[in-house]
């Protein structure tokens, strides 16, 4: 084996020791907001209102180990009313708002720790609260759940 090579194994090596070995969780990667593709399912109807759209999206949580990499394959179905207090709900932006959302819930739930069978719905409660809570939340009335509506088309992540 030439010296350099033997130099950049060894680099190499230690890296991978120090980032599975640090007390810290590294978290890589952003949900891009195109994977929340919105669609209708109760339409809005005026002057009563209602309105509502769904989002689902199946989002792979992983985390490096020193021991064995864990990772938890999540269904998210993301719904958003089509208009709240604040006004219209644009897909644009509660696509935004939801990569935004799990991007954050992704962090807190990593940095958890949870069992792969509890990481899913920490991440789903998490998710909900930052998107839906009206001090820090962009869209009030929000909801994060499995899979609930049929004939939604779903998006894979990543």
């Amino acid at each position: 084996m030439h010296p350099w090579l033997r130099v950049t194994a060894q680099w190499v090596l230690l890296s991978l020791a120090l980032v599975g070995a640090g007390p810290g969780t590294c978290v890589g990667g952003h949900v891009p907001p195109s994977m929340f593709q919105f669609q209708n399912v109760v339409p809005y109807s005026p002057p009563q209102g209602g309105g509502w759209k769904v989002a689902q999206v199946t989002i792979l949580l992983g985390r490096l180990s020193p021991h064995f990499p864990e990772a938890a394959s999540c269904d998210i179905e993301v719904g958003v009313p089509e208009k709240n207090w604040k006004g219209w709900v644009l897909d644009e932006f509660a696509q935004t708002a939801a990569a935004r959302a799990a991007d954050e819930a992704a962090r807190i739930v990593l940095r958890e720790r949870l069992p792969t069978a509890l990481a899913c719905k920490q991440f789903r409660e998490h998710m909900e609260r930052i998107l839906a809570d009206k001090a820090i939340g962009s869209i009030p009335g929000a909801k994060v759940n499995g899979f609930k509506e049929v004939g939604v088309p779903r998006r894979t992540f990543p």
